[in-house]
């Protein structure tokens, strides 16, 4: 449910188009960038970048400022001994900013590729504390080297934000039809807040919402799903003297093959008593649950109702 303490904003960012040869390249959702090494590319399947001809992997994490001192010591010769890596050599690595880096190099023995040799970079940044492991079995020792590995580690990145596009290519659904609606904000991966209006900060009092959110479905085959879309609809913190006012079950797409769960509802605003409208569907399928739910103001329900159809009626899968 969209709550006051959630700030709706428009996520500012450089485009992660096509880069020059000596621009960093993020990968896919990431803030954390590089020039990787030749024959590197960015991964569909993993943050980072790979090398599927040399069966090698740059990964990277984003972590909490704090997890600095945890990483030291997850690096540290005694940890990297008990996991069965042996170290080669370490330094504190020079990195732009001023930022404080230590890398370890090391070998090690997987039992799919045999021998590895392993790059692990830890970072001090503004931001956080990258995590960086570069993963490169023994037939490819000599086409990727170590000065290759040390110099794109040092071409490390960070952008201020992810754009938005990126961030809706990680939801596991697409909109095909956002009718007039932008997103402003991206939920933990598996939702969307879209809001109908022209101001980058605002409240539900000001301009429609509408939230689109995908979970899994209830293990319990026998559940009644008219009850359990229900039980979702349950008053939110920031409106008050909630009134479902009508519900039924629709049957949209092709067919009819996309049972879809509908309660509207009317409330006040709990802080203003601005007269409020409002909407949930929820649709069962695969296993997973989508719910949907729209807000605005009575005045503006007419026309921010249709947009919000339009949008739950281009939900699908990514191709």
């Amino acid at each position: 449910m969209m709550l006051r303490i959630i700030t709706f904003s428009l996520f500012l960012g450089a485009s992660a188009g096509a880069a020059c040869a000596a621009d960093p390249i993020y990968p896919l959702g990431s803030r954390l960038g590089f020039v990787p090494p030749p024959g590197f590319v960015a991964s569909k399947n993993f943050p980072g970048f790979e090398n599927p001809d040399a069966k090698s992997m740059m990964m990277m994490a984003a972590l909490p400022a704090q997890a600095y001192p945890d990483m030291e010591k997850a690096i540290s010769a005694e940890a990297l001994k008990a996991q069965g890596v042996t170290e080669e050599k370490r330094e504190n690595l020079a990195l732009p900013n001023n930022a404080k880096g230590v890398l370890v190099v090391g070998t090690d023995t997987d039992k799919e590729r045999g021998k590895i040799r392993k790059w692990m970079l830890i970072e001090q940044l503004p931001e956080g504390v990258a995590l960086v492991s570069v993963v490169v079995p023994e037939p490819a020792f000599k086409t990727i080297t170590d000065d290759m590995v040390r110099t794109s580690l040092k071409t490390l990145a960070v952008r201020a934000s992810i754009p938005m596009e990126e961030q809706l290519q990680l939801v596991p659904f697409k909109l095909n039809d956002m009718s007039g609606l932008h997103a402003v904000r991206v939920m933990g991966n598996n939702g969307v807040i879209l809001t109908y209006g022209d101001k980058p900060t605002a409240l539900p009092t000001d301009q429609p919402f509408f939230a689109v959110q995908i979970g899994p479905a209830p293990t319990d085959q026998n559940v009644d799903r008219d009850n359990f879309a229900r039980s979702l609809f349950t008053s939110p913190g920031d409106v008050k003297e909630l009134h479902v006012v009508s519900g039924e079950l629709l049957k949209l797409g092709a067919g009819g093959s996309q049972l879809t769960h509908e309660l509207q509802a009317e409330a006040l605003d709990a802080f203003t008593n601005t007269p409020m409208k409002l909407v949930q569907w929820v649709r069962f399928g695969n296993g997973s649950v989508i719910r949907m739910l729209g807000i605005a103001r009575a005045d503006q329900w007419q026309t921010a109702f249709t947009h919000f159809r339009a949008v739950r009626d281009g939900i699908g899968p990514h191709e």
